[in-house]
């Protein structure tokens, strides 16, 4: 079991764009999920121009579109030079239906008959090249896929990329595309965009900061919580992770909490420590996903809940740190797989809700 420590980002600049509107607290209540009879709700060339987007996978568009509504929201990447800029990307499912494609046009016409537009997207990792290249992001770039943990699994390795002076501003993109038929379809749809920065070079050149946030990642091997012994480790590894990020609280103190889980062992073990550290606290557990549940390792949780998209996770923290006057937050995301991903978000006094793209 093992986990990766925190550091503190300063949000300036936060991008939405969902088909349920382009504000993170009307995507959040859907948890990123896709509207079923939406149609073309979303239009390359109203959103990003006439040219040069048509052939994008829809996940690119979705993240120019949100990343350019981070810069319009006052996130500035460009306040540093090109080569101290990075991109993260966070996507589980955003090129699910290409791959199909192409995998069946391979096995029925042969990889000759692949389309030049499309082609270099054959790895998941080339999603954010347009992004990159649109906003100059030559520091580096990272792809993220962990299902369902990805956007705050990338706020965790952004924040060590800053500590460890890789870079000086990052662009954080979590998108995702709904799966093709053939994989049961449905799942999210959208794009979350951040901009980010240490905390002290934002207040150094004045910047208006949203909030700050700072993330954990964890891993909980599945196998380890069959029997007491694992499942004590695990509590202890959560519970030091809680502590880490909320720091020792009394009764007094409060903080909401979002859940993104599915039906796994491991959620539930994730489920079990938020709800010692905050009903036992004081805090108040809330979440659009899943309610936190009470009792032993064990408590049925709705399968699929999270499932391979990572949008629940970002939504609630730009819906968190968006919200005017709102309260401290913890956003906890965590898969069968093992993968935990925790984020503590801390609004700015003046932070002035939804953000439009």
């Amino acid at each position: 079991m093992s986990g990766v420590p925190a550091a503190e980002l300063a949000v300036t600049g936060v991008g939405v764009v969902s088909p349920w509107g382009d504000s993170a607290e009307a995507a959040v209540a859907a948890g990123g999920s896709a509207m079923t009879g939406a149609g073309e709700w979303f239009s390359h060339r109203e959103r990003l121009g006439r040219r040069g987007y048509k052939y994008l996978p829809a996940a690119a568009q979705y993240a120019l579109a949100a990343a350019r509504g981070a810069v319009a929201d006052g996130g500035r990447p460009d306040a540093v030079p090109a080569e101290r800029r990075a991109l993260l990307l966070a996507t589980g499912t955003g090129l699910a239906a290409l791959f199909d494609a192409m995998d069946a046009t391979v096995t029925e016409e042969g990889a000759a008959a692949l389309s030049p537009a499309t082609a270099p997207y054959f790895a998941v990792n080339v999603l954010g090249n347009r992004l990159a290249a649109e906003f100059g992001l030559k520091g580096f770039s990272l792809t993220v896929a962990t299902a369902g943990t990805a956007a705050v699994d990338a706020l965790s390795a952004g924040a060590l990329a800053l500590a460890a002076g890789r870079c000086d501003s990052l662009v954080l993109a979590a998108t995702e595309e709904p799966l093709p038929p053939g994989r049961g379809g449905g799942g999210q749809q959208g794009a979350v965009v951040f901009t980010l920065e240490p905390p002290a070079a934002a207040r150094s050149r004045g910047a208006r900061v949203h909030g700050t946030v700072r993330a954990r990642s964890l891993f909980l091997p599945p196998g380890a919580l069959r029997d007491a012994e694992g499942r004590s480790r695990a509590a202890g590894l959560l519970a030091g992770a809680l502590t880490d990020l909320l720091g020792e609280r009394t009764r007094d103190d409060s903080v909401d909490v979002h859940l993104d889980l599915d039906g796994s062992t491991v959620s539930e073990a994730v489920a079990l420590a938020v709800t010692g550290a905050t009903t036992g606290a004081g805090r108040t557990a809330l979440g659009s996903r899943l309610a936190v549940p009470a009792g032993e390792p064990g408590t049925g949780l709705p399968a699929g809940a999270a499932g391979a998209g990572c949008l629940g996770g970002a939504l609630a923290v730009a819906h968190a740190v968006t919200a005017p006057h709102g309260p401290e937050r913890l956003v906890v995301c965590a898969s069968g797989a093992g993968h935990v991903a925790l984020v503590r978000v801390v609004p700015s006094p003046s932070s002035t809700g939804a953000i439009a793209c």
